[in-house]
């Protein structure tokens, strides 16, 4: 079951031609929400995160898509979609309907919504590093968009040389991201992560997590630049991502890690998402 535009359909078949036709150009965004029981988690913070991508991306954004209209298409998805878990993840990918042109470049859009499975159970995993290709360390780097092909490519790296994930850095040699989500290292000074000037995909859950850290736990030096070499010093380390959930990593290299606290940190964040 899919969204198209405002239409639900059981499969692609049943899309009308001219909509179809959009999905052989490449996403112009690609979005990811967490559903609780049926409800967006962080839909204001997703929908401004989605306004502020299309309008970098130069195209003609529907006046009547706003916040309300989003949650309601989620709904009628959802209704339609057959297998009722309790987690769920909803899929937002935006196409041109038309290619730019010299008088038009200013292009109309479209979206497919879908719906599909999610877990917020830990998952443990040895993680590896992949610098074949590097993020640049700039703000276009922060649209998730940007950095989706290298990603897959640090999973296909990770996944054949027998590790969950891999992470990833940018052209200055530091840590940046992983191919499974935000990453945050426990030190005995604090909880860090790599700043959005790294070149760090500028996810709502990481935005979240942040912010939950600094109001709940009052930690406020999050954000900084991680050389390789600290991932090894940390005590604890794990990954955040709104497809992948909450993921500890067990080891790096020859460095084992602890998974106490960030354990606890999982059940105190989403307990902090539900309220």
């Amino acid at each position: 079951m899919i969204n198209f535009n405002g239409k639900c359909y059981s499969s692609f078949r049943a899309v009308p031609e001219e909509l179809l036709s959009c999905l052989t150009s490449i996403p112009i965004h690609s979005h990811e929400m967490l559903l609780i029981k049926g409800r967006i988690i962080l839909l204001e913070a997703h929908y401004f995160s989605i306004m502020a991508a299309l309008r970098r991306f130069r195209v003609e954004i529907p006046m009547h898509f706003t916040l309300d209209f989003i949650r309601e298409q989620s709904y009628q998805l959802n209704n339609s979609y057959k297998k009722n878990n309790e987690i769920q993840i909803l899929s937002l990918k935006f196409f041109r309907i038309k290619q730019p042109t010299n008088k038009s470049p200013v292009s109309p859009i479209c979206f497919l919504m879908q719906m599909g499975e999610s877990s917020l159970d830990p998952i443990n995993i040895e993680l590896t590093l992949y610098k074949d290709h590097y993020i640049f360390a700039n703000d276009y780097s922060n649209l998730i968009q940007t950095n989706k092909p290298l990603r897959e490519l640090g999973k296909v790296f990770a996944y054949e040389n027998g590790f969950g994930a891999a992470f990833l850095v940018n052209n200055h040699k530091r840590l940046v991201e992983s191919t499974h989500g935000a990453v945050f290292l426990i030190n005995p000074d604090g909880i860090h992560t790599p700043s959005l000037f790294e070149g760090t995909a500028n996810t709502v859950l990481r935005s979240s997590f942040i912010e939950f850290l600094k109001k709940e736990i009052k930690i406020q030096e999050i954000e900084t630049k991680i050389a390789i070499y600290s991932i090894q010093q940390a005590q604890e380390v794990f990954l955040i991502s709104s497809s992948h959930g909450f993921i500890h990593v067990t080891q790096f290299r020859k460095k084992k890690f602890e998974t106490e606290k960030s354990v606890s940190l999982r059940k105190q964040f989403f307990h902090y998402l539900n309220r």
